[in-house]
Formats: structure tokens, sequence, C-alpha cells
């Protein structure tokens, strides 16, 4: 578990995945929630639950966590990090309730989890992609700490999509 200063970031278990797909009428999330990102996700957790969520290696629980907003309980996001290529980075993803954007709470989200991230002494590095035009998520990447890298081209859903990429180094020690 993650705290925040309005959120609780909760690791989304097999069992709570099962729980929340079987009654998602329970007001357990906001208005307009879950997204079909995000149901997705907890069919996955579902359908293939982690035995622990320690990975060895010194990778501790790496998500993916369920944003609860304190003040009621509710949820109103998701996380999602994976691992990359490069063993030491991580990327990182996430997915806000439309009736919670601009209230700050991406931005709370995405500032805990780098600092957890950067935290574990295997990732120096925390990833994070958007569309270009999607503004809105860019600047969450750059209030969380997190630094343009480049522009890419990709090819997604039969349509070329062009997504900024971002970044975030823990401090080498010198």
């Amino acid at each position: 578990m993650i705290s925040g200063r309005r959120l609780t970031l909760r690791t989304l278990t097999a069992a709570e995945a099962e729980r929340l797909l079987g009654d998602a009428e329970s007001g357990a999330f906001a208005d307009g929630y879950p997204s079909a990102l995000a149901t997705q996700m907890l069919r996955l957790v579902a359908l293939y639950p982690a035995t622990d969520h320690d990975l060895g290696g010194g990778m501790p629980d790496l998500g993916p966590w369920l944003l609860v907003r304190r003040s009621d309980q509710v949820i109103i996001g998701l996380v999602t990090c994976a691992r990359t290529a490069d063993a030491s980075a991580v990327t990182v993803g996430y997915d806000v309730a439309p009736s919670c954007w601009g209230e700050g709470f991406a931005t709370e989200a995405l500032s805990a989890v780098v600092a957890h991230l950067l935290s574990v002494p295997a990732v120096w590095r925390v990833c994070a992609e958007a569309p270009v035009d999607h503004l809105a998520s860019r600047r969450v990447m750059e209030k969380a700490g997190m630094r343009w890298q480049r522009d890419e081209l990709v090819r997604h859903e039969g349509r070329d999509v062009k997504l900024a990429h971002y970044a975030i180094d823990r401090p080498r020690p010198s």
C-alpha cells in the first residue's frame, strides 16, 4: 500500500479483482468507472493471480494499485507498472475516472508511485507515455517530476498515434 495526502494506493489482488468484477454496481467505484482499461486489468488480475507480490531480486510489489479516495473509500482509478527490457527501468500507466479529472488525483497518485518505485534498489528509471496531444496527461507526468524524452510515432489499433515519452531517473551516487 502507498499513501498519499488524499489517496491510498492499494495493491489489486486476485480476490479483490474477482469481487469487484462480480459486484460492479456496489458503489465501490466513482461515477463513470471502471473504464474499459480498468475492467481489463481487473479481469487479468482475476485470471492470472500472482502467488505473491514479491517478485524477488529486490523487486517488491509493483501493483497494479487501485486509487482509493480517502474521504469516501471510493475507487477512482488505477496505476499499473511493468518491467521494461532494461531491468533497471519500469513503465507506469494511470487511469482516473472522468468524474475526478482536474482535481489533482492523477498527479498525487503518479507522484506517490514514482517515489515508491525510485526507492526500490533495483529501479533507477520510471517511464510513462501519453499521446502528444493529451496535454493534461503530459502535465501530470511533468508535475510528478518526469521529463520529456522523445516523441514516437506508433501504430495502434490500425492508426498512427504520436506518443510523448517521459522519464525520471534516480540520482546516481557520485
